[in-house]
């Protein structure tokens, strides 16, 4: 996993409880050929957030990348991990199809449960590559759950 951007990536153990923490955030730990997220929020969006964060930035740079256009978004009522699942592949379509890199993400809680939002993205050819880019999600070692004080999820990218 050369190239990688490990600014958020902790120097051992996957990083503290959600209750430990006041804020969402995300870190990227390294796997054989592949990467695993890891993120962390008080609520199911703001978790979603951050490991659609940690996908952007397992491959470029977007910090200081202003957005060109929105991509609305949307997931039905689903189980936790599914929900995971669909969002990730909806960037790996969008970096595939439309050769655009979301630098910001939007998402809410729906009334029937599901999730929806939008992305700001940018053409790809505007960012900074650091690392190979997602070509899809592993079931494995996947797990999207509530815990104390949050939400917490764990997601294994192919590259």
């Amino acid at each position: 996993m050369a190239n990688i951007d490990r600014r958020n990536v902790p120097s051992s153990a996957p990083g503290p409880a959600v209750s430990e923490r006041s804020a969402a955030g995300h870190c990227l730990l390294a796997h054989t050929a592949d990467c695993i997220i890891e993120a962390w929020g008080p609520d199911r969006s703001s978790c979603l957030v951050q490991a659609l964060l940690g996908l952007v930035e397992s491959f470029a740079e977007v910090s200081d990348v202003p957005a060109t256009r929105l991509v609305p978004f949307a997931v039905a009522p689903e189980g936790p991990e599914d929900t995971l699942i669909s969002l990730f592949e909806d960037v790996i379509y969008a970096l595939d199809v439309f050769s655009v890199v979301p630098v910001r993400f939007h998402l809410a809680e729906t009334e029937d449960g599901g999730i929806a939002g939008d992305m700001e993205v940018v053409p790809a050819d505007e960012v900074e590559v650091v690392g190979p880019v997602p070509k899809a999600v592993s079931y494995h070692e996947l797990s999207m759950a509530p815990v104390e004080g949050g939400w917490r999820c764990r997601v294994l990218i192919d590259v």
